[in-house]
């Protein structure tokens, strides 16, 4: 629980404070000040200027110290009356009944009795403790810019009518001796940008916390009952109903405290939020996974998906023509790279094939890759396939396929014996 504003660590906005505000006040007492012309109008401008800063001091000094947590926090539970159960608030962090103006400042971590905003420039909650300390350094803040801004204007204005005067002024300061008046007129511009919209928002906060005080409300409950008049307002313009009006101050005039207080944050994203739907099976996975394979076995598969036998190409027109001779894929990266001893251990000798025509592993069955009937149907697969393609080779170079076919017949059954190829059940392995 934070008990006051002076407790580290400093907000920067208050530390800003400071170095802006004292700064400001050395500047007018020593470059400004000096260089007003009547005497008793020095000591007049120098009382009131002296007093809004000590106000100003002192209502800081109380606003930022006090705590301003409500009283009822430090009350036991049994000291609670069944009345003051019933009707006021119970805050869940604090486990306490408190007032019912309370609320939980989550920075402060504590709840303030009548709430009304947290401030950042004195680093504390403003609540009914310290409201009026608020209210009094605000105004001294508006008091004293007004007063330096008055001397500002005075300035120019006497830079402007009466140059040889201010001039002279201008020598007989003892600091100031040697400035030229041009560099004296850039320092109050100077001063002005600084000031003037310092003393434009501070006198939006003492219209705004006047404007509250004569409702009597809080910041808190402006801010909510203007957001839900502005909901109804849509609400019954959408049904034809007349709108009510809420008594509030235009936009101009209270958008400090809608700058943050009032602006809707985009909500994170948990964790749940950012987790997404996977992907079916049949969709992006299995995209995914079919390109884990070769560009060939990918052609291959196309090529018996679409009805093209093996050792022909598919035409523009969706007819299929013979592969010329010699012409093959352009191997990819993966076959291309020499094989691992790793993989040669894990893959079957080349001349007992590792894949049958139709590219599906010969070991699917789980039987061992060298026994003799999964040899025999293997090796007998790939002469198949090697005496299709002479067939195909023979009728693109001209060669009757009748002889060619011939020639096969007279081959038996195709195995390249005379006689059929008897596998170890004693069938031919190629019918």
């Amino acid at each position: 629980m934070r008990q006051h504003g002076f407790r580290l660590p400093l907000h920067p906005l208050q530390v800003v404070s400071w170095v802006v505000f004292g700064t400001d006040v050395v500047a007018y007492l020593v470059l400004l000040l000096p260089m007003i012309e009547s005497v008793v109008a020095t000591v007049i401008v120098a009382i009131g200027f002296v007093a809004s800063v000590a106000s100003l001091v002192v209502a800081t000094y109380r606003a930022t110290s006090c705590n301003p947590v409500d009283p009822f926090v430090f009350r036991e539970e049994d000291d609670v009356t069944q009345e003051e159960q019933d009707t006021l608030p119970f805050c869940d962090r604090c486990v306490k009944t408190v007032q019912a103006k309370s609320k939980h400042c989550r920075l402060c971590n504590k709840c303030v009795g009548g709430f009304d905003h947290h401030c950042m420039w004195l680093n504390n909650c403003i609540g009914a403790a310290n409201y009026n300390s608020f209210f009094v350094s605000i105004s001294s803040v508006g008091v004293m810019i007004g007063i330096v801004l008055g001397t500002m204007l005075y300035q120019i204005i006497d830079y402007a009518t009466n140059q040889e005067n201010f001039e002279l002024r201008l020598q007989a300061s003892a600091l100031l001796n040697g400035l030229s008046k041009e560099g004296f007129l850039g320092i109050i511009i100077a001063m002005c940008f600084v000031n003037v919209p310092l003393w434009v928002l501070d006198m939006q906060l003492v219209v705004l916390h006047t404007f509250l005080m004569q409702n009597n409300m809080t910041t808190y409950e402006y801010i909510v009952m203007k957001n839900q008049a502005a909901e109804k307002r849509e609400i019954e313009a959408a049904s034809g109903e007349a709108p009510k009006r809420f008594k509030s101050l235009p936009g101009w005039m209270d958008w400090i405290v809608f700058s943050r207080c009032g602006q809707r944050r985009r909500r994170k994203k948990d964790n749940i939020e950012k987790i997404e739907e996977a992907p079916k099976r049949g969709e992006a996975d299995v995209e995914i996974g079919d390109q884990h394979g070769t560009s060939s076995e990918r052609k291959d598969d196309d090529q018996r998906a679409a009805g093209v036998p093996p050792g022909y190409t598919a035409d523009s027109d969706g007819s299929a023509s013979p592969q010329p001779k010699g012409k093959t894929a352009t191997p990819t990266p993966e076959e291309s790279r020499p094989p691992t001893a790793e993989s040669k251990e894990r893959s079957p000798p080349r001349d007992a094939g590792s894949f049958m025509g139709s590219g599906a592993p010969a070991s699917s069955s789980g039987a061992s890759p060298h026994s003799p009937a999964q040899a025999d149907l293997q090796a007998l697969s790939m002469k198949g396939e090697a005496s299709s393609r002479e067939v195909n080779e023979g009728a693109s170079d001209g060669t009757s396929p009748a002889k060619s076919v011939a020639t096969l017949a007279a081959a038996g059954c195709g195995c390249g014996d005379t006689g059929p190829q008897r596998n170890s059940a004693g069938a031919c392995a190629t019918l």
